[in-house]
């Protein structure tokens, strides 16, 4: 998952600052859609936002994640900052969470979101992605248990590097983990 750091250290800073959408009751259901939704608002909809995140956070109520947890989510290897959140009320529903972390990626300062869902259909939760954002296929590696897909894709202004963890052999209630890392957004 190092990878896609030195990818985000090829894309240039976006322009414009990242606005979130009001955040969700706390007690809102939260299963594959929802996740994906709270991801596809944090992280794809304008890029990640790691202050943008935490305010988010803030205002749903989401219970942090331990930081050693939050870490095993990170593509980052030594970020600056990191914070996490489990999404649902753990008892009822699959365990979802969602990390945000800032850091460096050569001489660039970069921001990045993950998602990790079980319980999930793996091919469909791929497809929405891809299709959801247009990204591109860069590469991938396959291991004994697990396909990492590496894609590109430009999330509000600004171009991104995401991977997606896959089982390799899908079974319908899957576990993935899906990350998002670009180039620090500047505001004006």
């Amino acid at each position: 998952m190092r990878l896609i750091v030195i990818a985000a250290a090829l894309f240039a800073a976006g322009s414009a600052a990242a606005q979130v959408p009001p955040a969700p009751s706390p007690n809102a259901a939260v299963h594959d859609g929802a996740s994906m939704e709270a991801f596809s608002r944090l992280c794809l909809q304008n890029g990640p936002s790691y202050d943008a995140a935490i305010a988010y956070a803030k205002e749903a109520k989401w219970t942090e994640l331990a930081s050693d947890m939050a870490m095993a989510f990170t593509p980052v290897g030594e970020p600056a900052g990191i914070e996490g959140w489990t999404l649902g009320d753990g008892d009822q529903q699959p365990f979802a969470a969602l990390v945000v972390y800032r850091g460096k990626a050569g001489d660039k300062d970069i921001e990045g979101c993950s998602l990790a869902s079980s319980q999930v259909d793996a091919p469909a939760f791929e497809k929405r992605f891809v299709e959801q954002i247009a990204a591109r296929r860069i590469g991938e590696e396959v291991g004994e248990d697990t396909i990492y897909r590496r894609y590109s894709a430009k999330v509000g202004d600004r171009e991104a590097a995401i991977a997606i963890t896959l089982p390799r052999y899908p079974k319908g209630t899957d576990q993935v983990t899906i990350s998002v890392v670009a180039a620090t957004e500047v505001a004006n």
